[in-house]
């Protein structure tokens, strides 16, 4: 069943436990498999899944500091494995990117929360997409095969209308460039220009990990 993101996203703007990482990305309509073993991240899953589920993933400014960028991305944990010891495995579905405004910690918990206002991408996506896809994915997402065959994996997750965004999402989030350049693509409100910008990125020889 596909998960309702006006549903998820209504009320906004809201307060969300943020999760921030040093290397990681998310983008709506793509699915990103996590570990959860710090004891605050545990506890903040504990509660995401006693809630509604959303966690706002962001990307640290630096590797060992606590800042993060503003601009996040609204996530709904839609499975969560629990293991030993009070880790788990989660994967986190994208739902809409925001922009953080105030962060605080609640009620003495040892995980953050930040407030967040939804950012609205632009669909202007087209016939040269897909075209442009078709290229794109053999260098982001190898093992997914071909546009079709990913389509039909986002399918178990994504509505009909927003296939087009998660195609390019998915492709975004599993590209071998920089965290800050992935960052620069989801402050890119165009989706047609993310797309153009994550080839842009991609075919930059030096910038391949």
């Amino acid at each position: 069943m596909n998960p309702d993101f006006d549903t998820f996203l209504d009320g906004f703007p809201r307060d969300v436990p943020v999760f921030p990482l040093a290397e990681v990305v998310l983008f709506p309509g793509a699915v990103l498999p996590l570990h959860i073993f710090e004891p605050r991240y545990q506890r903040m899953l504990e509660v995401a899944m006693a809630g509604n589920r959303l966690i706002a993933m962001a990307l640290l400014k630096q590797a060992r500091a606590e800042e993060f960028h503003e601009t996040v991305c609204v996530g709904h944990v839609i499975h969560a494995e629990p293991l030993p010891d009070g880790r788990s495995n989660i994967a986190v579905l994208g739902l809409s990117a925001g922009q953080a405004v105030e962060e605080s910690v609640v009620n003495g918990e040892p995980f953050r929360t930040v407030r967040v206002e939804l950012l609205d991408d632009r669909m202007d996506t087209s016939a040269a997409v897909r075209r442009k896809l078709e290229t794109v994915l053999p260098h982001t997402v190898p093992g997914a095969g071909t546009v079709e065959e990913l389509e039909e994996q986002l399918k178990k997750f994504i509505a009909p209308e927003r296939l087009a965004a998660a195609l390019i999402n998915t492709c975004a989030l599993s590209a071998p460039i920089y965290p800050l350049h992935k960052l620069e693509l989801l402050q890119e409100r165009s989706l047609a220009r993310r797309l153009d910008l994550l080839i842009e990125f991609i075919e930059r020889p030096w910038q391949w990990n």
